[in-house]
């Protein structure tokens, strides 16, 4: 170009000079182009990690609701004898029913990993998904509203729950079952032991009777909150397939 400047050679000055301008934006376009595929790529990398968060806590949100249904069950039925004071109960019914109703507790066990580092590095905008984003901090709401309300309930057990199961049940029969969820028994060494037929006498009181509402009131909030957070995973699910339909990311 230099020396068709001092040719004033205009033509291929004029030439030159697009060349330039149009290598320029070529290599602008290519970094754009670059940007945009490794923008592309960790977006897929994001979905598809957050994809198996979701259908973890599907899962789990599954169990739970089945393990608070059960001890919904338990306590019903552990009611209605508490009221009559001639029904009789299958003493390792009755042990498995305590154990289930009035002493475990059905914990809330999700996974946010992939969402929590977004936040946390500040790269949420990382998804491009506005309606996706929307629903993932709403969940973040609802989750932080189902953990107070589950430590709500371990305070409403140590109160309620464990005092005249503590005082007038030999609780070695229920610690022989195992737990809501469904895991073995929590103590291991503890020997097999028939249970008593006689059923303890704080079963008919209303120290007892209170304790269960107490608890299945506490339950019912509890089942509210963990089927809202089912349906939000669900719906989640459903916009993270649309967003990696839209930038054809691998099913």
């Amino acid at each position: 170009m230099i020396a068709h400047l001092r040719k004033q050679e205009w033509t291929a000055i004029a030439i030159d000079f697009l060349i330039v301008v149009v290598g320029v934006f070529v290599g602008l376009q290519v970094n754009n182009w670059n940007m945009a595929r490794v923008e592309r790529s960790a977006e897929i990398n994001y979905l598809s990690t957050m994809e198996e968060d979701v259908v973890y806590s599907i899962g789990k949100l599954e169990e739970l609701i089945a393990a608070l249904e059960r001890q919904e069950e338990a306590r019903a039925a552990l009611y209605t004898f508490s009221l009559d004071p001639k029904a009789t109960m299958e003493p390792h019914l009755r042990d498995r029913l305590v154990a289930h109703g009035l002493f475990h507790l059905a914990t809330l066990n999700i996974r946010q990993v992939t969402y929590e580092a977004l936040k946390g590095s500040g790269r949420l905008n990382a998804i491009s998904s506005p309606p996706l984003i929307s629903a993932l901090q709403s969940l973040s709401a609802e989750v932080a509203d189902a953990v107070r309300r589950e430590q709500d309930e371990t305070q409403i057990t140590y109160l309620f729950s464990d005092p005249p199961l503590i005082s007038g049940i030999d609780m070695a029969g229920p610690f022989r079952h195992p737990n809501v969820n469904g895991a073995p028994p929590p103590i291991s060494w503890l020997p097999d032991a028939a249970p008593s037929s006689i059923s303890p006498a704080v079963m008919r009181t209303l120290a007892f009777r209170n304790a269960i509402l107490y608890r299945s009131y506490m339950t019912s909030a509890r089942l509210l909150d963990v089927r809202r957070m089912l349906e939000s995973h669900r719906r989640i699910a459903g916009l993270i397939d649309q967003r990696q339909a839209e930038i054809g990311a691998p099913q």
